[in-house]
């Protein structure tokens, strides 16, 4: 069998994760980050294999991503307080994919105590459990540390606060480690400095992935992207389905139609910016608020350029708000600098708007649409035939379309169950 050729990397797509998900809150900025290399650090000191410190970075980078499925921005407090209803919402939205199987159950668990990880009778704990423990130690660490305060002056502080929880709260062997490497300086000015190029510089290009395993992988980062809001619920995955079967019957070969479904997934990752508010307000848009949405495609564009073979795919989704006559946001380009697949992106959006369902009104027939999307080729906002092949086509491109919203929004309304925090 034929060996599947390396596109990017596990690391590098999960590092542009992390930086997208400090965007909802500026106030856990390099939180996973620090989290992941104190962590690696520590798998490190204890020599784990290079396999499970992979999976201890990988899981360190995702640990708080069910805080998306809350319903409102949560406080480093809120996350916290939630954290262990927190781990089980980010691995329900992992499970299901097969490269993230061993890295959910580990998410699941690292926001319990080792206590709870251990069987008492017989002494033995869960596989990951090691994991999990080191996790859970790196994010207590990264949640005391104080951005205003030198860090050698509360090194003391957590050192302390960690070798309290020697044996219940961590695993004797991560405390261990832990207070090792808290002996040198270094460790401490790397955590507080610049994170996110150490792991990057450490870990290099950690779990190679072919082009096809980084549509897998972006296809979930979309779960995480849409589902802040039933609003947006099925956006992505509806944009991306449209996007890839425009392409396909345009002509694109198969490596560019793979690149097009992760430009579709992420095209909105910027997005994690925008106020449930302002993402959820069924009306017009004031004009601040609209200044507000016009930053997305600019944070698009500018995490998905630090993804290791992303440079095409960054401008795909980047400019999907770009007009043929300059008149888009945010870079005002024109058709002279748009390529084919930006256009298409830009209809594929505009489509799967008009005919998706939203809480507040059911997606728009194609009489309604033809008219609308007809009216933004006469104005030279979108490519005319590229429309043309959206109406020649329009039943299958819909169906397909349907069929994959449709999933992505039923997963989400099941991921629901067993309570993401209301109100």
């Amino acid at each position: 069998m034929e060996k599947q050729k390396s596109f990017t990397n596990l690391r590098s797509l999960l590092n542009a994760l992390a930086r997208a998900m400090n965007l909802i809150n500026p106030d856990m900025e390099n939180h996973h980050e620090q989290t992941a290399y104190l962590a690696y650090l520590i798998a490190r000191e204890l020599k784990f294999s290079e396999r499970d410190v992979e999976r201890t970075i990988c899981a360190s980078l995702l640990h708080d991503i069910g805080s998306i499925m809350f319903e409102k921005q949560c406080t480093v407090a809120e996350i916290e307080h939630n954290a262990e209803t927190i781990a089980k919402l980010g691995a329900a939205m992992l499970r299901d994919v097969e490269l993230m199987g061993t890295i959910a159950d580990i998410i699941e668990h690292c926001q319990s105590s080792w206590s709870e990880c251990t069987d008492h009778t017989t002494g033995q704990c869960y596989v990951g459990a090691r994991i999990a423990s080191v996790i859970h130690l790196a994010d207590t660490v990264s949640l005391i540390v104080q951005k205003t305060q030198p860090i050698l002056n509360q090194a003391k502080k957590i050192c302390d606060v960690i070798e309290q929880g020697k044996g219940t709260e961590f695993s004797e062997e991560s405390v261990e480690a832990f207070l090792r490497l808290s002996k040198y300086e270094f460790i401490w000015f790397d955590l507080v400095y610049n994170p996110s190029f150490l792991l990057e510089f450490f870990t290099g290009d950690i779990r190679p992935l072919s082009l096809e395993q980084t549509v897998e992988i972006t296809k979930v980062m979309s779960r995480i992207i849409d589902y802040r809001s039933s609003f947006t619920a099925m956006h992505s995955a509806g944009v991306a389905a449209s996007a890839v079967t425009l392409a396909r019957l345009s002509g694109m070969d198969e490596e560019d139609c793979m690149k097009m479904w992760i430009a579709g997934y992420l095209h909105d990752v910027g997005k994690l910016k925008v106020p449930s508010s302002i993402l959820e307000k069924p009306g017009k848009l004031t004009d601040e608020e609209f200044n507000v949405i016009k930053e997305h495609p600019y944070n698009t564009r500018l995490i998905l350029m630090g993804v290791d073979g992303f440079e095409q795919i960054a401008n795909w989704a980047g400019f999907h708000h770009e007009k043929l006559n300059g008149r888009g946001y945010p870079f005002h380009y024109d058709r002279s600098q748009l390529d084919e697949k930006a256009k298409m992106m830009a209809v594929a959006d505009i489509f799967s708007a008009l005919t998706e369902e939203r809480p507040y009104r059911a997606g728009m027939k194609k009489e309604l649409v033809y008219k609308i999307m007809k009216e933004n080729v006469a104005s030279e906002a979108i490519c005319g035939h590229i429309v043309d092949l959206l109406f020649d086509h329009y039943e299958e491109v819909d169906e397909i379309r349907y069929t994959v919203s449709r999933e992505a929004g039923n997963r989400y309304f099941d991921s629901l169950e067993g309570g993401a925090m209301a109100g």
